[in-house]
């Protein structure tokens, strides 16, 4: 006889779909998916233009919204990039990476120490996928939808200069020591990091191939 499947603990419908109210800050663990594109293959190639952009999931830890995904399209180059201009797509990408790395690693974002430069390289964007940071929660949704209710995305990652960094990350991760990361900022241990799962072709950073 087949056992009584148990539902008491699946979320209330109201609970799984509507949204994180924006500006909420949680710590969230992030996951790339690979798209093929890149190096590497970690990077997603838009449809409609040459765009490159990171596709990631984040789950939320814990509290109120705690198995929450969220999914969040972290750009890379923009459909203009090379051209005259700044490429403001991929600039925001940068920026929320570097962020990222920050909040995962514990830096402020205005240590220029050796180490906390070095705490924001990666040899491959792989090395995204694992790592746990403090996110604050933002609404997206499609212009050309008037009636689009929206979508979570992540805005911003929040570093150990913010005040509710150590609360919420639970305790907070030892800044990075001169020589935990390698001059590629390679980390030496196994905290902070993720895993980066991508066949290599050699022991240059990916941006270097």
């Amino acid at each position: 006889m087949a056992s009584d499947m148990d539902f008491n603990g699946a979320d209330k419908q109201d609970a799984a779909f509507d949204l994180i109210p924006a500006n909420t800050l949680v710590k969230v663990c992030l996951t790339v998916r690979p798209g093929g594109a890149g190096p590497e293959g970690w990077l997603t190639q838009s449809k409609t233009s040459p765009a490159l952009y990171l596709n990631t999931e984040a789950v939320v830890m814990e509290g109120p919204f705690a198995r929450r995904r969220i999914y969040t399209r972290i750009g890379f180059r923009g459909k203009a990039a090379g051209g005259p201009g700044d490429d403001t797509y991929g600039n925001r990408g940068r920026a929320m990476i570097r962020g990222i790395l920050e909040s995962a690693r514990g830096v402020r974002a205005d240590d220029q120490s050796n180490a906390a430069r070095a705490a924001r390289m990666i040899r491959s964007l792989g090395e995204l996928s694992g790592l746990e940071f403090v996110a604050r929660i933002g609404i997206e949704r499609d212009k050309d939808k008037p009636d689009d209710t929206g979508r979570n995305v992540i805005k911003a990652a929040l570093g150990a200069d913010h005040a509710e960094y150590a609360r919420l990350m639970g305790s907070v991760p030892q800044p990075p020591q001169q020589g935990q990361f390698t001059a590629t900022g390679v980390h030496l241990s196994n905290t902070g990091t993720g895993q980066s799962g991508a066949p290599s072709s050699g022991s240059a950073p990916f941006w270097a191939r």
